[in-house]
């Protein structure tokens, strides 16, 4: 993760007043079809934890065409099946200054159509199940992410900007374009929790079909990249992690079935 949560705040005002989305009301799934893609990458920015590159089969699942959002989980927490996230209880971390440092998220990056954040993957889950749902698994998150292509982001291989997806600041669900399964957001806006435990050696041993991660571990993986995160993080293959008890302010997630 890569920024400064102070220039984030004073670019932050282009959030303010967003609509909420329709997004916001009840999740979306879209189908995603069985296929074989090839995952991870050997090319311009690939780090050394996204080889070997090879074909994977995938059979085919729904997705949340967006991230959950605030006022989705929010109703999982008045329904007594999700605890509050942590925006303001001085548990929510940010990136800035080469270090993470606590932080209260500020009114304006936030709203009802806004992306939860400031989750722990352990809310993650029991989000997901409270609607019958689960998170992806690494291989089904990137799959889906690219939409059928295979192109650098989940649009192709134009450089991001504040007209592909949310730059500088969080902005409301599904404000751009979907890619080619109709998902929104898959790049950028917020990283997005999965349900694999991290180890820069899973691509080398995984299965050839349907791969899950490893069976135990410290970190979570996470993908997408979020409102602050350069380029190269937010390539549809690039891989990232954090500790699974943690909540940052621009990690989110979606739900799966």
């Amino acid at each position: 993760m890569r920024g400064s949560f102070v220039t984030a705040i004073a670019v932050a005002v282009i959030a303010a007043g967003a609509p909420v989305c329709i997004f916001a009301q009840a999740p979306t799934v879209v189908s995603i079809p069985a296929g074989v893609f090839n995952r991870g990458s050997e090319g311009s920015g690939a780090k050394a934890d996204e080889s070997p590159v090879r074909p994977i089969r995938m059979s085919g699942f729904g997705m949340m065409a967006t991230e959950v959002t605030e006022a989705q989980y929010g109703r999982c927490v008045d329904g007594g099946q999700c605890t509050p996230a942590h925006y303001d209880d001085g548990n929510c971390l940010i990136w800035s200054g080469g270090g993470f440092r606590k932080v209260v998220v500020p009114s304006n990056l936030r709203g009802g159509g806004f992306p939860a954040v400031c989750v722990t993957w352990q809310q993650a889950r029991a989000y997901c199940a409270s609607v019958g749902m689960r998170l992806p698994t690494e291989a089904q998150w990137e799959y889906a992410a690219l939409g059928g292509g295979g192109g650098r982001y989940a649009w192709g291989d134009a450089q991001p900007d504040g007209g592909r997806c949310a730059r500088g600041a969080p902005q409301a669900v599904g404000g751009f374009a979907p890619n080619g399964y109709g998902l929104y957001d898959m790049t950028g806006n917020v990283w997005e929790w999965t349900a694999d435990f991290y180890a820069a050696d899973a691509y080398e041993n995984s299965a050839d079909a349907d791969p899950k991660g490893p069976d135990a571990g410290y970190y979570r993986v996470i993908r997408g990249g979020g409102w602050y995160s350069g380029p190269n993080e937010l390539r549809a293959r690039n891989r990232h992690w954090f500790a699974a008890g943690g909540a940052e302010a621009s990690v989110g997630f979606r739900c799966i079935k």
